[in-house]
């Protein structure tokens, strides 16, 4: 999930890893953006996701004491990811960082992202699948989107 910090005006990517029952985060500006913010910011996920799943029955039949089930989730961050160089890059680092996550590729991720190429080509894309939409006429199922928009 991207999650944009409240303490600080900065994007990260959150990744639930439920069979390790861990938080791995994804964080693009490690220079300025330390742990302990992070930590900070991510600490209300680390308390209520055990609660959520408790609550819908997730570890029933599996004899785990409830005092054990509801511990903090623990949080890792994902190390050598790219680094943004500035304060305004950390959304295309997510969106990145997501798309290398969802793919399965997170080891083919480069070591640097030519962040200009980057938004060209996320541009395009939204261009490209507008245009199809438009040209097909076809309507994306979203109940949550006026359709006056």
């Amino acid at each position: 999930m991207p999650l944009r910090m409240y303490n600080s005006a900065h994007w990260i990517l959150c990744h639930f890893d439920i069979k390790e029952m861990c938080l791995n985060i994804y964080n693009s500006y490690t220079k300025i953006v330390k742990k302990p913010v992070v930590f900070e910011a991510v600490r209300p996920f680390s308390v209520m996701i055990p609660y959520l799943l408790f609550h819908t029955g997730f570890f029933e039949g599996k004899n785990i004491p409830e005092h054990e089930v509801l511990k903090l989730i623990v949080v890792k961050m994902v190390p050598k990811l790219p680094q943004q160089k500035n304060d305004g890059d950390c959304g295309i680092y997510v969106i990145k960082y997501a798309e290398y996550f969802i793919n399965e590729m997170l080891k083919e991720m480069p070591k640097i992202f030519n962040i200009a190429q980057v938004r060209k080509h996320l541009a395009t894309q939204l261009y490209v699948y507008a245009t199809k939409k438009q040209v097909e006429n076809y309507n994306t199922d979203n109940d949550w989107v006026p359709k006056d928009v």
